[in-house]
């Protein structure tokens, strides 16, 4: 049985960085660096990160990182959205590192959570399908327990996730785009919040998921606000 740290996180984030992110360049980096910062604030525990980003190729750009080792994202749009490939090969690589780490008999994170965030449809992918993607986000859920959150900017339809599968998503306009990322923000410090205190990794992913969706439902219900519609699935 795997050894389970609940004060430990494994965040991982797959980020579009295609050309249609064009002139959200600051927004991303400057959510992505306030995450980072507001989770260094908290000194009890551990978080490691891994960041992927994905444009007409998928780049790994680190991997099981401590986040106290992490500063400011380099981010530079361009091509098109390899989106499968971007998730399949992260889930691929992160999977394999902590794989390595039970065969060592070394701990693992309590929770895991692997945050997409896009402005398009895939259209670039030739290594992996959005079958097989679907799939593999299935059993990283259902056997390793990860948790998955698809986060839209400037979408109009849950089509996209809804088709890979994902249980928790939400939606900002990219001129609000750092909601999306508060999101992330708020659920993870819930759950480390909780696991802190000595409460069962049970009821610490029980709060992170009850904070996650609440949070996610009012960021998205705040997006159709602000365009006068409400997605459409």
């Amino acid at each position: 049985m795997a050894n389970l740290n609940s004060k430990w996180v494994n965040l991982v984030f797959c980020i579009d960085k295609s050309g249609s992110m064009l002139g959200s360049e600051s927004d991303i980096i400057g959510g992505f660096n306030r995450i980072i910062q507001e989770q260094k604030q908290h000194e009890d525990g551990k978080v490691t990160v891994s960041m992927y980003t994905f444009s007409t190729g998928v780049q790994r750009v680190y991997l099981g990182k401590d986040i106290n080792e992490i500063y400011d994202l380099d981010y530079q749009v361009n091509g098109l959205t390899a989106m499968n490939d971007g998730i399949g090969r992260a889930i691929d690589e992160v999977g394999e590192w902590l794989h390595q780490k039970d065969l060592n008999g070394e701990e693992l994170p309590g929770l895991t959570l692997f945050v997409v965030m896009t402005d398009g449809a895939e259209n670039a992918s030739t290594k992996y399908s959005l079958a097989q993607v679907k799939e593999m986000i299935k059993r990283q859920t259902e056997v390793y327990s990860w948790q998955f959150i698809y986060e839209g900017c400037d979408i109009t339809s849950t089509k996209a996730a809804d088709d890979l599968g994902f249980k928790f998503k939400t939606y900002s306009s990219k001129l609000n785009l750092g909601n999306n990322y508060d999101v992330v923000s708020c659920a993870t410090k819930a759950y480390r919040n909780v696991a802190t205190t000595g409460a069962s990794l049970d009821v610490a992913t029980l709060a992170f998921c009850s904070t996650l969706d609440e949070a996610s439902t009012k960021n998205t219900k705040s997006y159709e606000e602000e365009i006068g519609t409400t997605l459409t699935a």
